[in-house]
């Protein structure tokens, strides 16, 4: 029997001293975004809303959506429960199209997009809430792979929906908010001739909607406030993916795909104060990015990213980092196998991995995970 563990960048703690860490990390990264959003072009008399803190005790349970035939299902369970869960909520998944969506930061919600034939070629945006599995529609469509961004409160949240494409391939992408209470949605911003426009968080005290913006100039980051949009800075003269914003609204992670040399696809982080890009150093490709609770170094998975699986021998599988959980224990993730399935593709499992145990998130074929909820009871 193997003991499967998660590779880190750092030195192990005892178990004793890392809450007291991870309690002064929070603190010490609330002080250095609040040096740097004072430093922002804004009035001195600006009063910034409190952000709600997570209780991480509160939040130790996943939701996730298990496909089904003519319906797909939105599942909440502990981590350390056996079974399926509760069941939450039901979503049309026809023609093997499945729901997808994203929980809050305080993990009291979940915004799901599904597809049902009335909805083609877009999906049907839903709220739903935990633990009482209330559900509201937005009155938009939107695309059924468009990224959602929350704000670090919870009230709402951004997504987008595309115009047909030109010859190219480009297309014109509108970006809108969503109040989560009421899921009334506004257009926030407008982009002709993208490649790709994808809505990656707020800052801080909620007032920038950040948006990279991929087209024939490369990937740059643009911010949305008070219905003004300019571009922030250049991530890239090419293409980028796996964007990850981290908690505090200060840094982007991202992967930089390259057009030659040993590497293919390269972390990078953009320090958005400052516009200073920040490479990861790897040997191998690198691909996704998670932020630890309380770090401003972001993870990268891969062959060549810092997060490793040590159960494995080098090359039989790696990971790519999802989502860690507010406490830092347990980190969700897609596996890749170097073993294949029968058409040769690399078999893939979405597991929640701590230093002790890997778990598969259900036994369920096609799982999607939305996020880290509020425990239902």
């Amino acid at each position: 029997m193997f003991v499967p563990t998660v590779r880190r960048h750092g030195v192990s703690l005892p178990a004793g001293v890392q809450p007291f860490l991870l309690a002064f990390a929070g603190v010490a990264a609330v002080v250095v975004a609040w040096a740097v959003f004072t430093a922002s072009p804004v009035s001195n008399d600006t009063a910034y809303p409190a952000v709600p803190v997570v209780n991480a005790a509160e939040v130790r349970s996943v939701a996730y959506i298990s496909p089904g035939d003519q319906a797909d299902r939105l599942f909440v369970r502990r981590i350390d429960d056996e079974g399926p869960g509760s069941l939450v909520a039901t979503f049309p998944g026809p023609f093997n199209i499945h729901a997808r969506g994203l929980a809050s930061p305080l993990g009291d919600s979940v915004a799901v997009l599904s597809v049902s034939p009335s909805t083609l070629p877009f999906a049907k945006l839903t709220v739903v809430e935990l633990p009482s599995g209330a559900t509201r529609e937005s009155s938009e469509a939107f695309d059924y792979l468009s990224p959602i961004a929350w704000s670090g409160d919870g009230t709402r949240f951004a997504a987008r929906r595309s115009r047909p494409l030109d010859d190219a391939g480009r297309a014109a992408i509108t970006v809108y908010e969503v109040l989560a209470g009421s899921a009334v949605t506004r257009e926030v911003a407008d982009f002709a001739s993208a490649f790709e426009v994808a809505p990656v968080g707020y800052s801080m005290d909620g007032e920038r909607l950040f948006i990279v913006v991929v087209d024939q100039a490369g990937s740059a980051l643009w911010v949305e406030r008070a219905g003004r949009v300019q571009r922030l800075a250049t991530l890239s003269p090419g293409r980028t993916r796996d964007w990850s914003l981290s908690p505090d609204g200060a840094r982007l992670a991202f992967i930089d795909i390259l057009g030659a040399g040993e590497r293919t696809y390269a972390g990078r982080s953009l320090v958005i104060a400052t516009g200073g890009l920040v490479n990861e150093v790897a040997a191998g490709n690198q691909l996704g990015a998670a932020w630890f609770p309380g770090s401003h170094v972001p993870q990268f998975g891969g062959p060549g990213g810092s997060v490793q699986l040590s159960d494995q021998p080098p090359g039989a599988a790696y990971i790519i980092p999802v989502q860690w959980s507010p406490d830092g224990s347990t980190l969700v993730a897609t596996i890749y196998s170097a073993s294949s399935d029968r058409e040769g593709s690399p078999l893939l499992s979405i597991e929640l991995v701590t230093p002790e145990r890997r778990t598969r998130l259900s036994s369920e074929e096609g799982a999607a995970f939305l996020g880290w909820v509020r425990d239902l009871r």
